[in-house]
C-alpha cells in the first residue's frame, strides 16, 4: 500500500491508488463477488488481457485486491477485495450515485 509522502495531498494519494481507466471498474466488479481472470475480463468489458493483468498487479501491490492461487490442474486463480479495498466501496458507491445525477 502506498503511504502518503511528506507534502502529498490525500487526494493525490487516492488518485495514485485508483487512478486510470480501469481500476474503478475492477473494484466495482470485485465488490460484487470473487472472480477469476476471464470472468473479470468479460465483466469489465473492453479491457485487454495485458492491461487487466497490469492493473491487477498494481492493485495487489497497493493492497486493494488479493490473488489466491489454487494448486489444481488446470491452475485456478481468484481475485477478491482485501479489507483495505472494501473500505473504498462506499466511496465508489457514492461516486456512482453522484455521476448518475448529471
Amino acid at each position: 500500500m502506498q503511504k502518503i509522502k511528506g507534502n502529498e495531498s490525500p487526494t493525490t494519494a487516492a488518485i495514485k491508488l485508483i487512478g486510470g481507466k480501469w481500476k474503478l471498474c475492477i473494484l466495482w466488479q470485485l465488490s460484487q463477488k470473487k472472480m477469476r481472470f476471464g470472468e473479470l475480463q468479460r465483466a469489465v468489458g473492453d479491457i485487454t488481457q495485458q492491461m487487466l493483468s497490469k492493473q491487477l498487479k498494481e492493485m495487489a501491490k497497493d493492497n486493494l485486491i488479493k490473488r489466491k492461487v489454487y494448486e489444481v490442474i488446470p491452475p485456478k486463480v481468484e481475485y477478491s477485495l482485501t479489507a483495505f479495498g472494501k473500505l473504498g466501496i462506499p466511496v465508489l458507491t457514492e461516486l456512482c450515485n453522484w455521476a448518475s445525477k448529471k
